[in-house]
């Protein structure tokens, strides 16, 4: 089989509802010199196979229930491109998103990842989700990269600048050189991956949205974990590679505490709303020392052991 310049990699699991329409998003992008590495993780609810006679481009991979990371590196491992692109099988590709970026990376050959923003796409009051068609557009001629988020961006990504996967394309010497997600990590996998990635590469976004991330309801409560993973990794990145970026971009130590409390702040508030309110008065105090909303953690470690106080404020 001729190598294609593009491996897509989708991981699968009981996503029958909604793996449709991310397939037709990539297998009807302009730029067509691809292949989809579909990595079904053990799902029950279809017969992912058919998905290989749709067309040739795809080819379907079982796994038993290893997880998303396992799922993504089997398919990186199993890729022939020139680059690997992402997507999670309950999103969506704008048209063109593969050509404006193929064309970026051919007019910037040291650029090891291009990437883009995303629209939220949550869902509807009653159920379901608008049609995609209602949010997306022809993003074929983008050719600009956006200068706040284009660069040697270690330090920014600590700060709190927000890869997102789906939008993502890499040369194959980044995966090469950083090796796959972290298949330990139940949580922050994605990011741990492009802070790697931002070690050994520059990463450019393009000016513009390429792709819609769909939100599930009450998808974030599901993942809450008493563990503040977020706060972690930044803390053992910092560890290993310091604050400062092969660019000579430097975050202050002042800024890198007001980014801990942030991160600290909303560990504490999920969990006070939709949690364990004891993990919310640690993570709150936490918050505090790094002097992050002072009075609103002294308001909530107060609030923190008292059983009423139930409804969340709207936003």
């Amino acid at each position: 089989m001729k190598q294609p310049r593009v491996s897509v990699v989708i991981p699968v699991r009981n996503g029958k509802d909604y793996i449709q329409e991310a397939l037709d998003s990539v297998l009807q992008q302009s730029f067509t010199d691809l292949e989809l590495l579909l990595i079904d993780d053990g799902s029950t609810d279809d017969d992912y196979d058919r998905y290989a006679q749709q067309d040739e481009r795809v080819r379907v991979t079982h796994l038993t229930g290893t997880g998303v990371s396992r799922a993504r590196n089997v398919g990186m491992a199993q890729s022939r491109g020139e680059f690997i692109a992402f997507l999670d099988a309950d999103d969506v590709w704008f048209p063109g998103k593969l050509e404006a970026q193929v064309r970026y990376f051919d007019a910037h050959p040291d650029v090891g990842v291009v990437f883009g923003k995303f629209i939220r796409w949550p869902a509807l009051p009653g159920g379901g989700f608008a049609p995609a068609s209602s949010l997306i557009q022809d993003v074929s001629q983008l050719s600009k990269a956006e200068e706040e988020r284009s660069g040697w961006l270690y330090t920014r990504l600590l700060d709190g600048l927000l890869v997102g996967m789906n939008t993502a394309v890499a040369r194959r010497p980044v995966y090469e050189a950083i090796g796959g997600f972290n298949e330990s990590m139940r949580q922050g996998e994605d990011y741990d991956f492009w802070l790697r990635a931002s070690r050994v590469a520059e990463m450019h976004s393009l000016d513009g949205a390429v792709a819609l991330y769909r939100i599930h309801s009450a998808s974030a409560m599901h993942r809450l974990s008493p563990d503040n993973h977020l706060a972690n990794l930044l803390k053992a990145a910092s560890m290993r590679w310091g604050l400062v970026t092969q660019g000579g971009l430097g975050l202050s130590h002042k800024a890198f505490d007001e980014r801990l409390g942030s991160v600290h702040f909303d560990h504490a508030y999920s969990h006070y709303w939709h949690g364990d309110r004891t993990v919310a008065r640690a993570a709150f105090w936490q918050a505090l020392k790094k002097g992050h909303r002072p009075l609103r953690c002294l308001a909530y470690i107060a609030l923190s052991f008292w059983s009423g106080y139930t409804k969340e404020p709207s936003a």
